[in-house]
């Protein structure tokens, strides 16, 4: 396998990248690019290369996915496959670091971090628990003065434990400071998200003074400049860190689009099903499970093309 040849399938793997998250959903889309992943090994080892950045580039614009390997594989160029792969690390460092002020290293070179499907929890020097969810990354500093937890990407729940040092969150929007609590943090392409499901958390969006505290049963979103949105939260929320994914009267199309956080490829419905109303608690440890579930539940069947593209349909 040559360098050329191997440079050629990352550009095309980075365009896929872009097509896919400007297009979401599409279903010839989709087919397309399972026909193109399907054409050959080098396409499909390219793809593998796309996704150990997968964390990272969900955190980014499509085109600017596109930069990062392109870069990566021009920095490459006569370094061989170590190179290569090393190109890929420095190509999505340099991007990330150039798209905001969130001064970010590339996910795999976090502290913690788990992959698409994976979640992990981990109790810290001081009795603190942290779990992450799929595809997340987060950077633990721990000094004299402070507890600090930086995300890098995806998803967490804290459980902090008793200590006379501060204990903050840090995300691409803002910064957490935590009240003796219990409470996700989630990283969204613009904003991030945050629920208190025990005590409370003062919020702080990008370099604002003023903190907003927020108390237990309460969810807000906010970025870099203001807080976006205060709700209540809902039923289950955090029940991820346990494996089961907690959902009250959400759409069909909704419910999807949240377990397609826990599978790599495509996994959606038909526009005439999106509308249908789920409850109960699903597995994500064993997602062919949970889908047999909803087609025993509501007028839907699953049609399953490769291990990486999954629709739901109306029956009959």
């Amino acid at each position: 396998m040559t360098l050329d040849p191997q440079r050629q399938a990352l550009s095309a793997a980075a365009q896929w990248v872009a097509r896919l998250a400007e297009v979401p959903g599409d279903r010839q889309l989709q087919q397309d690019w399972n026909t193109w992943r399907e054409e050959s090994p080098l396409n499909q080892w390219a793809w593998q290369r796309v996704e150990m950045l997968q964390g990272q580039l969900q955190c980014l614009p499509g085109s600017l996915a596109v930069n990062v390997l392109d870069k990566a594989a021009d920095h490459s160029r006569h370094l061989g496959r170590r190179g290569l792969l090393k190109g890929l690390v420095i190509g999505a460092g340099v991007s990330a670091m150039g798209w905001t002020g969130y001064r970010q290293a590339p996910i795999w070179m976090a502290d913690q971090r788990t992959t698409t499907g994976e979640r992990h929890t981990v109790t810290l020097e001081d009795g603190t628990r942290l779990s992450l969810n799929t595809a997340s990354a987060v950077d633990v500093r721990y000094g004299p003065d402070q507890r600090l937890m930086i995300l890098r990407a995806g998803e967490i729940l804290i459980e902090t434990a008793k200590d006379a040092r501060p204990f903050m969150v840090r995300s691409a929007h803002g910064e957490m400071r935590a009240l003796g609590t219990r409470f996700t943090v989630r990283q969204f392409d613009g904003y991030t998200a945050m629920s208190v499901l025990q005590h409370a958390v003062a919020v702080r969006p990008g370099d604002e003074l003023a903190e907003t505290v927020i108390t237990t049963g309460n969810a807000v979103t906010f970025d870099t400049s203001r807080l976006l949105t205060l709700r209540a939260i809902e039923p289950g929320e955090g029940e991820w860190a346990a494996g089961r994914l907690v959902v009250d009267n959400w759409r069909l199309d909704r419910l999807l689009e949240e377990l397609q956080r826990y599978r790599p490829g495509y996994l959606g419905c038909a526009a005439e099903v999106g509308h249908l109303r789920v409850s109960g608690a699903y597995s994500l440890d064993d997602l062919d499970l949970t889908l047999t579930a909803l087609t025993r539940a509501l007028p839907v069947r699953r049609i399953s093309r490769t291990d990486y593209w999954t629709q739901i349909v109306a029956r009959g």
